[in-house]
């Protein structure tokens, strides 16, 4: 038996692990700078951490292509299919949360977002677009396509379990608020593990995103 090739996908595997970790925590750790804004703060840091850093990882350490990181089409046929048969599922989860629970009051959109159409699909396309395509590199491309895909379809459950316990530590703790943020990283997840594809997450983390805060407005 050669042991050559199993050394070599067990040190890629740890070497992605510990970088994962570390990025992570260079996140979390990272001091704020009180005179900028928080939310450009955290789009730019999140850009260099769940972007820039992924990619110069996968080239520069492992030397590999942006297809691993999932950066590429459909690895099966009418992968499109997949987006509307995960999203509308979980869609129909937030749609029965908001009919149970008190969501709507406890859920918060920007006060300029809910009362300007053209300043809701701005925040939605621009702001939200951005999140979802960081969070998809690095979640579903780095940690579920690239570090986890060896576990199959528990590469996505184990990947939102480390998605939400990174949202829950920078976000101050469970709360409606990040209800879907969390569906959408399950959403993707399913899609990135029939795909292969981050473009094919994104869209479908992005669906649930925008139509979970059109049912919050419509619920008002």
């Amino acid at each position: 038996m050669n042991l050559v090739p199993l050394l070599s996908r067990w040190k890629r595997f740890l070497m992605t692990g510990i970088f994962v970790i570390a990025s992570l925590l260079l996140y979390g750790l990272f001091p704020a700078e009180s005179r900028l804004n928080g939310t450009v703060q955290s789009l730019v840091l999140g850009a260099a951490v769940f972007f820039v850093l992924p990619i110069l990882f996968v080239r520069m350490v492992l030397c590999e292509p942006f297809s691993t990181l999932g950066f590429r089409g459909s690895n099966r046929r009418f992968g499109v299919v997949s987006i509307p048969l995960v999203v509308v599922p979980i869609l129909s989860i937030w749609y029965v949360l908001l009919r149970t629970y008190p969501v709507a009051s406890s859920y918060d959109l920007p006060s300029t977002v809910r009362s300007s159409f053209p300043l809701f699909l701005f925040y939605e396309v621009v702001l939200v677009g951005a999140i979802a395509f960081l969070y998809e590199t690095f979640f579903r491309g780095l940690v579920q396509i690239l570090w986890l895909r060896s576990f199959g379809l528990w590469a996505v459950f184990m990947q939102l379990a480390l998605f939400l316990a990174f949202v829950v530590s920078v976000g101050g703790g469970l709360s409606w608020q990040n209800a879907p943020i969390f569906l959408a990283g399950l959403a993707s997840g399913f899609v990135a593990s029939y795909t292969g594809s981050i473009p094919y997450a994104w869209v479908s983390a992005w669906l649930v995103l925008f139509l979970s805060d059109v049912l919050i407005l419509v619920s008002r």
